[in-house]
């Protein structure tokens, strides 16, 4: 009996980590472009959570991460293992200098 009190309570406090006490979006690496694929631009990635984040902070990441003079834009989304669990999403975007076409979403 003890023991499944103790089992309850322990799975009860890493249900609770996984929403409220998630991690705030943070940069990563990005999805890597298509084999062959010549870019004219770079990649950044940002892992967050769509439960605890608003695009703002997402955007706010990627333009911090960015080199200056450029500004993001997404070009895809993820959720393949490459972010902790508590921030399960990867955003790609693509740091695109002014005037430059952005690329097709995937």
């Amino acid at each position: 009996m003890r023991r499944s009190v103790i089992l309850f309570v322990a799975l009860a406090a890493l249900a609770a980590g996984c929403g409220q006490g998630s991690l705030p979006p943070f940069d990563t690496k990005p999805k890597p472009p298509p084999k062959g694929a010549h870019e004219e631009f770079s990649r950044i990635g940002v892992c967050y959570n769509r439960e605890t984040t608003t695009p703002q902070q997402v955007i706010a990441v990627a333009r911090a991460n960015c080199e200056s003079g450029t500004l993001p834009h997404l070009i895809d989304q993820d959720v393949l293992m490459t972010c902790p669990l508590s921030t399960p999403v990867r955003a790609t975007f693509a740091c695109l200098k002014p005037g430059m076409v952005p690329p097709k979403s995937r």
